[in-house]
């Protein structure tokens, strides 16, 4: 396991990290409007958000764990919203 320090870093790293995603949901969610956001760029941020909490929990990091689930979820739902909100074919 980590110092107490090194994993108290991790946290506030991790929170800032994740929550960075919270405002772009929100604003799909307030406008009821995703076609400015890249499905693509989510897609990879989610995968990545992933594999980083796959490897917390092969390093046995609660912080990476934690942050990155949160990070994949926020991900996961501006993705969602994005593919829901998407405009049909023309």
């Amino acid at each position: 396991m980590q110092s107490d320090a090194t994993e108290l870093l991790g946290l506030v790293a991790g929170f800032i990290g994740a929550f960075a995603f919270a405002p772009q949901a929100f604003k799909i969610l307030r406008d009821r409007d995703a076609s400015s956001v890249s499905a693509l760029t989510y897609a990879m941020v989610l995968s990545g958000a992933l594999l980083w909490g796959a490897y917390g929990v092969f390093r046995q990091a609660p912080s990476i764990i934690l942050w990155n689930a949160v990070a994949a979820g926020l991900a996961a739902l501006v993705l969602i919203l994005k593919l829901r909100r998407a405009p049909g074919p023309a």
